[in-house]
């Protein structure tokens, strides 16, 4: 069985979808360049790091709801 080949799936693309240079000061100078691959990526991460916390913190929303950590003042016995 003879294993079809791929070239556009190969390929490295010649230009990077997004550049940035940050500089500090007069000597630091951090470069970065990132695909479009890249960048599809870091946005699927974000987005499914807001959505976990959201979750987190409507569940812990939800159990401080039915049950209180401490009782209110009033119906403390005063001794």
């Amino acid at each position: 069985m003879k294993i079809p080949k791929h070239p556009e799936r190969t390929k490295t693309p010649s230009a990077p979808a997004a550049k940035v240079s940050i500089r500090i000061g007069k000597r630091t100078t951090f470069d970065a360049s990132v695909t479009t691959v890249g960048l599809l990526s870091v946005g699927a991460l974000v987005s499914s790091i807001l959505l976990s916390s959201a979750v987190i913190v409507a569940a812990a929303g939800r159990k401080a709801a039915r049950r209180p950590l401490a009782l209110p003042d009033h119906t403390r016995a005063n001794g």
